[in-house]
């Protein structure tokens, strides 16, 4: 596991000023909470805290579960992509608590741009797989073609299937011959998830379906070097949506929000063919 050093408390503390001051325009006002009354404590599921303590909490240098907790609700909510949330979520992504930086990959791969490819790339190789594997599949929201390289080693060395298997799926998106042949690579993979997203991933980059076996995608790539990727569709990811809750399924005549398709940030629309990933 590896060790970070402790933020102090009064740096931690400046931190937290230098956010909360920025969320000054954003954030009603609030006060703090008794964590002792029993009663707040009662009714804290149907009176949610407000977000100015919710982005107090995420500076608590002695409970790493209230970071978690507070980037995740923050990073979920309808105002998380804001910048003073998004500058939250890069302070705290070196946090010396895996769950913190795993939460923080997360939230960054909702609502980061480009210049957080190099730290996300970074995270792969952290010490914890839950981190990695948050960290690559924050990689299929955001195009960065420094990160293909480190992708591509994480495909073929991380010893955790899940990762590796984000790391495929987070290649589909780059048509170049060192990450064709990498996934060809992957399809010997000893984990058949892994195996299949290769497929799935070689399958967005050339048009082709070819299965799950590497010849006949040598084959192939033999036969078209030139326009090997002229059939390239386009890559998308589908956001989270949350199930319905109970009060959602009584509302029937409402209709359900129709979560569509987005590209990642920083990919250039171009004429693929329109199938997603």
């Amino acid at each position: 596991m590896r060790t970070k050093p402790h933020r102090s408390t009064s740096a931690q503390t400046l931190l937290a000023a230098i956010i909360i001051g920025g969320m000054a325009g954003v954030l009603p006002g609030c006060t703090s909470s008794n964590s002792g009354d029993v009663f707040a404590d009662m009714i804290e599921p149907l009176m949610p805290p407000k977000p100015s303590e919710v982005a107090r909490q995420a500076f608590n240098v002695y409970d790493p579960d209230l970071r978690r907790r507070s980037v995740a609700l923050l990073s979920s909510s309808h105002f998380g992509h804001e910048e003073p949330y998004v500058r939250m979520y890069r302070l705290l992504i070196d946090d010396q608590d895996p769950t913190v930086r795993a939460a923080c990959a997360h939230a960054l791969g909702l609502h980061g741009t480009t210049q957080d490819a190099p730290t996300l790339t970074a995270l792969l190789k952290d010490d914890t797989g839950f981190v990695r594997w948050e960290a690559a599949k924050a990689l299929q929201k955001i195009h960065h073609l420094d990160a293909v390289g480190p992708l591509m080693q994480a495909m073929a060395n991380d010893l955790d299937n899940d990762v590796r298997l984000a790391a495929a799926a987070a290649l589909g998106q780059y048509p170049t011959r060192p990450v064709f042949n990498a996934l060809v690579g992957a399809l010997s993979d000893h984990n058949f998830g892994v195996v299949q997203t290769a497929s799935a991933s070689l399958t967005l980059l050339t048009g082709q379906d070819l299965g799950t076996d590497g010849g006949p995608w040598l084959d192939f790539a033999s036969a078209n070097t030139s326009d090997l990727f002229v059939a390239q569709r386009r890559y998308t990811y589908t956001p989270y949506q949350a199930p319905p809750g109970k009060f959602s399924k009584i509302k029937f005549w409402d209709k359900p929000e129709v979560v569509e398709p987005q590209q990642p940030v920083g990919l250039i629309p171009d004429n693929s063919n329109d199938s997603g990933a």
